[in-house]
């Protein structure tokens, strides 16, 4: 935290206050999940209830030669079966419906993933990712790349991932397979290799306008590595060229979708906050070139209730508005 930011001493306060700490001083960014692969709420009006529900009563079906095994097994298998066979298998009759229903990692997959759950199917990720995957990734909190709070899922790699490392890190770098298969010459062996995504249609805010078509992603970390493994094998083959810079901050996005953490622990479900007083600090140093780079890194980090906190205590903006609200009440701010 800069030193024109950082207040002077740790800012201290009770357990009791906390609640009040967060309702005056920190938000939750709506326009951060948009960025990403996004559903409108109505969408899932429909398959909401019949996703998670099934009749209650007696089923006579069975099944078949998996009948066989011990129900714990099934159990299992049903953890680590992919997505997409997993719905294919529920649809088989009502009891594989009501076995599904009964997982505990499924009920809160849908509960509080059904957003990326339907990113999978639609993107067909779901064919190479298990409810355990979900589930685990539901329950992760930590970006995997630098630790801080990860309000995202990079779907080609399926690691949980904050704002800021889908938008720079190397591992998330992305582009079209059309402009892979051009730049490395890949052979269809080598592109069997890689993971690909399709992009959905539909509005993406990022590019402020409504896509028609349906692109084929690839990850740059992954067609590297598959380009130095076939020079590895040739004598005296040339360094492996740089990747040109394709409008990553744009497609990374497409292939990323929000979540939340559910502590497994508690039962809760926590979403990214963000810092009304960092979002302030942007305002108050517009145009003030380096001033103005870090409050925007600052304003974009995302934080959990616990990493706001600390946050919080040497946080000089967040601790004004604090000490300028009356009970904790929320300042009147626009926030986006």
């Amino acid at each position: 935290m800069a030193a024109y930011y950082r207040s002077a001493t740790e800012y201290r306060f009770s357990e009791e206050q906390t609640n009040d700490i967060i309702q005056a001083t920190a938000y939750q960014r709506k326009g951060y999940p948009l960025c990403a692969i996004w559903f409108r709420p109505h969408d899932h009006v429909d398959i909401r209830q019949s996703i998670a529900t099934s009749s209650e009563r007696t089923s006579p079906d069975g099944f078949g030669s998996l009948d066989r095994l011990p129900p714990e097994l099934l159990l299992e298998i049903l953890f680590h079966l992919d997505m997409h066979s997993l719905f294919k298998f529920r649809q088989t009759n009502l009891r594989a419906r009501q076995t599904i229903n009964s997982l505990p990692q499924y009920r809160i997959v849908v509960s509080h993933g059904l957003n990326l759950l339907c990113a999978t199917l639609r993107t067909r990720v779901a064919t190479h990712i298990s409810l355990l995957d979900i589930y685990s990734a539901l329950c992760t909190k930590a970006c995997s790349l630098c630790g801080e709070f990860g309000g995202f899922v990079f779907l080609l790699t399926w690691k949980r991932c904050c704002f800021k490392c889908i938008k720079e890190a190397p591992e998330t770098k992305v582009q079209t397979l059309a402009a892979a298969r051009r730049q490395f010459s890949l052979t269809e062996d080598e592109v069997g290799q890689v993971r690909t995504f399709k992009t959905l249609r539909g509005l993406h805010l990022k590019e402020q306008c409504v896509r028609k078509s349906r692109n084929a992603i690839v990850s740059v970390q992954q067609v590297r590595q598959v380009y130095e493994q076939r020079l590895s094998v040739k004598a005296g083959a040339s360094q492996a060229q740089e990747i040109s810079p394709e409008v990553y901050y744009i497609l990374e996005f497409k292939t990323s979708c929000a979540l939340p953490h559910y502590d497994r622990r508690t039962g809760n479900v926590e979403h990214a906050m963000s810092c009304a007083g960092c979002q302030l600090t942007l305002a108050k140093y517009s145009g003030s070139g380096s001033h103005e780079k870090w409050a925007l890194d600052a304003c974009n980090k995302m934080y959990s209730r616990d990493g706001f906190l600390e946050h919080f205590k040497w946080c000089a903006h967040a601790q004004l508005l604090w000490r300028s609200s009356e009970n904790g009440s929320p300042q009147v701010v626009d926030m986006e």
